[in-house]
Formats: structure tokens, sequence, C-alpha cells
């Protein structure tokens, strides 16, 4: 086939490159004397301006940085601020004492907190519902949970090893049963349950301790896990539990501990959402020691009102359950259930104006048996008289006295 072209197109010479204009060029293979001999000029000339500028660096001409004007004239002599050695300290902040007639400068820290080998380093610190976020992120909601109306802060430093601190938390919960059940949620390792001591509890860890105290929760936080630290904060324990202001053990202490024989340390306080049920608020709790069952009390205002509460309670529970019949023996009007998932058996009954139940009991004789045991507890304590209907009823105090410290775990 013959090729067609574009009359009107006139194709390139063949000879001529169409993408590259320039050709081929030979480098030149040498160079001229000339210019040899400049360059090697031109390099003398920038080492000899080098060395001069060094040299005049190294060797200044004294006129200009001379003043005799200034040097003859008179003038009072210029007092010239010196770092300190030590640390600063936060004026009023160090070892502080009581202050006659307008109380100490740690309030509410009792002065004992400050000891030989540890400085204060800030100013006590106050944070309250509105800015509560702001020194704990993410964990307001917990506290606020537990009636929380302030928070006071405090810093210690180590002057004798760098970077050691203790930070101690001190929670205004507003109410001694708001306090323990703070401290007893936080406390984690439940072979080591927090102890009774002179109307609170305490529990350690390695590096920490926790105290509650009437209405204050304390919380100290060491920054290592050191020696120092622990002989620190084994000694700011007692100092917070002597020096802040002390109140009655709740009343159901004297029901748990002191009629049942149970744990005092494991005895836990849940103030709202108890068994994840928004209408179930002011619970008592206490694991059985060695068991996995657990059993519970609330007090209502009314005995109507603490039928009511049982039978919501059932209805929740039934949600995950099956009815079973009650056992022989067990308490007039419990009722018993079958966890469908956990095959443990649930109880709940009310007697009076209080609200008893077992949780996680492997069989039905045994939930009876619980419930049997807290309603003739219930019977023999003296417990205060609860007045009128409420939502979280007003959990009046018994004294720590009718709770004896073998009680303390």
């Amino acid at each position: 086939m013959a090729e067609i072209r574009d009359p009107y197109v006139t194709p390139p010479p063949q000879d001529v490159p169409v993408f590259n204009t320039f050709r081929r060029k030979v480098l030149r293979p040498f160079y001229s004397m000339a210019e040899f001999q400049a360059g090697v000029i031109i390099l003398l000339l920038l080492a000899a301006v080098l060395g001069w500028v060094l040299w005049r660096g190294a060797h200044p001409d004294p006129a200009l940085f001379s003043a005799p004007e200034l040097e003859a004239s008179a003038k009072p002599a210029m007092e010239i601020y010196e770092p300190p050695v030590e640390p600063w300290i936060e004026p009023g902040s160090a070892r502080m004492a009581p202050a006659s007639g307008a109380g100490s400068a740690l309030e509410p820290f009792p002065a004992s907190v400050v000891s030989d080998g540890w400085r204060i380093a800030a100013p006590v610190e106050m944070f309250d519902e509105t800015n509560l976020y702001n020194k704990i992120n993410g964990r307001e909601g917990f506290y606020k949970g537990f009636g929380f109306q302030k928070l006071h802060f405090l810093g210690l430093v180590s002057e004798r090893t760098k970077n050691l601190t203790i930070d101690i938390e001190l929670f205004d919960q507003g109410s001694a049963e708001n306090a323990i059940g703070a401290l007893a949620a936080e406390a984690s390792n439940p072979e080591s349950p927090p102890r009774l001591e002179q109307g609170g509890l305490v529990y350690a860890t390695r590096n920490g301790g926790f105290l509650s105290r009437g209405k204050y929760y304390a919380r100290l936080v060491g920054s290592e896990d050191d020696p120092s630290i622990r002989e620190k904060i084994a000694q700011l324990l007692p100092a917070l539990r002597d020096g802040l202001p002390g109140a009655d053990l709740p009343w159901a202490f004297a029901l748990l501990a002191g009629e049942l024989g149970l744990p005092a340390g494991k005895v836990r306080f849940e103030r709202e959402n108890v068994f994840s049920f928004g209408f179930a608020t002011a619970f008592y709790l206490v694991k059985i020691p060695d068991a996995e069952a657990e059993i519970y009390v609330s007090r209502r205002g009314s005995e109507a009102e603490a039928a009511a509460l049982a039978g919501k309670l059932i209805q929740g529970f039934a949600e995950y359950g099956k009815p079973v019949d009650p056992p022989t023996g067990a308490p007039d009007g419990a009722r018993f259930l079958r966890h469908d998932y956990l095959k443990t058996i649930d109880a709940v009954a009310s007697t009076g104006a209080f609200v008893i139940g077992v949780r996680l009991a492997k069989t039905p004789e045994e939930a009876a048996g619980w419930l049997d045991r807290l309603r003739e507890a219930l019977g023999r304590a003296k417990l205060p008289e609860a007045t009128g209907p409420t939502a979280v009823p007003a959990l009046e105090p018994v004294s720590p006295n009718s709770v004896a410290d073998e009680y303390a775990q």
C-alpha cells in the first residue's frame, strides 16, 4: 500500500535532530596556563582574607570597647541577683507549724505531714465540682458518683533523693459512707483488702496509700517504688488518720462486721447504679470469705419502700435468670433465681425497712442460709430508725466502738 502524505506538512530533513538540536561537541582536553595561575591567585587571596578575619577577632582594638566618659562618672553599685543553690521554695510553704489563732496554712492537712527529709512543693490547691477535671481528667465522674464536694491537693518533694515525690489527694466526699465507698472501689488487690483502723479504712500498695477518715478519702501516690517513699507513706497514713476529723462508722459495719463477723475491710458502699440498675441506690455489700458469694443490705425509708425495691430487684435479675423454688427454711417472701449463664443463685427478700440479698451463691440452700443469718442479725443489732421515704436514705451512723477491732482485716 502506498504511503499517504499530508500535502500541507513538510517533513523535517533526515539529518536534523528532532528532539535535540545541539550536536555533540568535543570537550577541551586541556586548559591554559593563564587560567591555572588566576585560580591559584584567587585561592591565595581568599585564604589571606580568612586569616585576617581570624587574627582581628583574636586581637580586637581596645578603643572599640572603652567608654572613658562613663567610667569616669561615679554611680552607686548595682545589686546583682545570684541564683540560690537550693531549689526554689514557695514563700510560706516550707515546714510550717499551725499559726496561733489562724489555723495552719496546710489546712485541711495536719502539720504533721511535713517531716525531716521532705518539703512542700507548692501551697495547698483546692478543686471543686466546677474545675475538678483540671486535676483529675477522666476520673471526675467516679468521685462525683460518691458525693464529691472538694479536692485538696498537696505535693511533697524529697530533699535527699532527686526526683522523688508524693502526691496527697484529699477528697471531701460529704459523708463517711461515700469516703468508704470510694476507697473500697479503688482497692485493687482482693487478696489484701483494706483494714479497719480507728473508725476508718486503710489500704496500702508498694508506692501508695489510701485512707478513709470521716468524710475524707485520702490518696497518697509516690512517684516510684522506693524505700524512702514507702517509709514516708507509712508515716503519712497515721498522721492523716489522727489529724483529720473522724466520724462514726456507718450502721452496716455494726451489722455485717459486728453481728455476722465478716471482715470489716471487705465491706463496701455503693451509692448509685448498684448491680447496673438505675433504681438501686445506697447498698452495702461484702464478699463472703472463702466463697464466691456476696451478701448485701440496704435500708429504706419504710417497709413499703423496701418491699417495692425488692420487687424491682427480682424483676431486674429475672432478665438474666429463671425462678427456682425456695429451699426448706428460707425466709418468708424470699425469691430465688438461677442465673442463665453463671448458673449461680440470686436471692432477694425484704425484712422491715431493709432489703437483703445474696448473689453468686452456688446453691439455693447456701443463699437461704445467708438470708436467714442476715434477717436474724438485723433483729439483734441496735440500728437507728429510718424516717421518711427517700431515694437515697440518710444513713445515720453508729459509734465505731460497736465494731470490735478484731474484725479488722
